[in-house]
């Protein structure tokens, strides 16, 4: 027996490879982004905090602000501008709320369109509204159980507050326990995720709730937990490697279409120019804005789908390590090339 998590990979190249390019279909690739725009991929950057020496020698008076005075001007600014604060929050929850119910449904989406080789938004979004909405649900429970302990965990923090100055020293061991309780608390939900992102399958093609699904893969989890390990690990690098390898494709292949797009723009510009129309003239104005939002859209259809490639090799990965880890998923993948078509 060998690793599923790395033999999987062979098998998702091919289905990556037949489902986006044999053959190329430009508007699966924009369903495809706008599908992964809204789950989201991301990455993690960790800043880097540079604090002078300067500020540990003694030629060096700075007068920071003490606690009480820092207080002050918060309360003062919270009485001030109350009503557009809570109505920023407000808005603000409404949209994250929005966001994730999308997102959960999308993840369905997804999943069906990519063992279907047909992507249909439309007809898949209505056919898992349920379990996309049950799988909300966890979410924002999970999300409002890590932002308690979080802020739980920081409460140390606050109780070092001083009643007098807040010095350097201070700041920087703050600064220093809040990554580190992030990065736990990143970890966790990782794995969490991971759960979650394997469960889904499980809802589809076994026809059980999520919490169901998600306690079959624990429990899978406890009989074969190294596979899983393996898996993570492998997913990790592939996706490191793989962000590497499209961020620069990406990168390269964005200056060359705006390079491409101002070339227009700048002809554009000094022939107006030469006619007498200057930066003040409607004419200028009428036509270079015009031509500024359709390049606008062209760079965002490029960006919809640089962003395809990646995610869609790591989601059948996903489905084929499921394949090889829980035999008893059956899921009915549709061998692309076959016939592969989109839809609304």
């Amino acid at each position: 027996m060998g690793w599923y998590g790395l033999e999987a990979f062979n098998s998702a190249i091919k289905r990556t490879k037949k489902s986006l390019a044999e053959p190329f279909d430009f508007w699966k690739w924009i369903r495809l982004g706008i599908i992964i725009f809204f789950i989201g991929g991301g990455g993690m950057g960790i800043p880097n905090f540079n604090f002078p020496a300067s500020w540990q020698t003694d030629d060096r008076n700075m007068e920071a602000p003490s606690t009480q005075e820092i207080i002050g001007k918060i309360t003062q600014f919270w009485y001030q501008y109350q009503t557009y604060i809570l109505i920023g929050l407000a808005l603000i929850i409404f949209i994250i709320l929005l966001f994730t119910l999308l997102s959960s449904i999308l993840e369905f989406v997804f999943v069906e369109s990519l063992v279907t080789n047909k992507v249909a938004i439309r007809a898949y979004f209505r056919k898992y509204m349920h379990p996309g909405f049950n799988l909300f649900i966890i979410k924002i429970t999970l999300s409002v159980v890590f932002l308690s302990l979080f802020i739980l965990a920081m409460l140390p923090v606050f109780r070092q507050l001083p009643s007098g100055t807040i010095t350097p020293g201070l700041i920087f061991s703050s600064i220093l326990w809040f990554f580190g309780i992030a990065l736990i608390f990143a970890v966790l939900s990782g794995i969490i995720s991971s759960f979650i992102s394997l469960a889904i399958p499980v809802v589809m093609y076994q026809r059980v709730g999520i919490i169901m699904a998600i306690k079959k893969v624990v429990r899978r989890f406890k009989e074969d937990w190294r596979q899983i390990v393996v898996y993570w690990v492998a997913r990790f690098f592939a996706w490191i490697a793989g962000s590497i390898v499209v961020g620069i494709m990406a990168l390269m292949l964005f200056m060359v279409i705006l390079f491409i797009l101002l070339i227009p723009a700048l002809i554009l510009y000094f022939i107006l120019s030469a006619l007498g129309q200057g930066s003040g003239s409607f004419l200028l104005w009428a036509v270079m804005i015009p031509y500024g939002l359709i390049a606008a859209v062209v760079l965002i259809l490029f960006l919809l789908i640089v962003s395809v490639p990646l995610p869609v090799l790591m989601k059948y990965h996903l489905l084929t390590f499921m394949q090889m880890w829980y035999p008893d998923v059956k899921v009915p993948f549709v061998e692309p090339g076959a016939g592969s078509q989109s839809s609304t």
